[in-house]
């Protein structure tokens, strides 16, 4: 898990793009953030409670995180 650089706090997995189901549950309980539909040249991959955003280039944290998330939401990769 990141922490952010502006405040400290851990943050959660940042998507962009149209949510499957289970990623709409995990942004309800916070265990995930939505940037929406609209991805920006370099998109940040992390968001703390506070709103701030960031990119940890630690892309396998990032994505070990992430599909623990979903799948605690019921997601499945087969």
């Amino acid at each position: 898990m990141s922490s952010c650089p502006e405040c400290g706090v851990a943050g959660v997995p940042l998507i962009f793009g149209l949510p499957v189901p289970e990623a709409l549950a995990a942004a309800r309980s916070g265990e995930l953030a939505l940037g929406g539909c609209l991805m920006p040249p370099q998109p940040p991959n992390w968001e703390c409670p506070g709103g701030h955003r960031w990119r940890d280039g630690d892309e396998t944290a990032f994505d070990e995180r992430l599909l623990t998330v979903l799948a605690a939401h019921g997601y499945r990769t087969d």
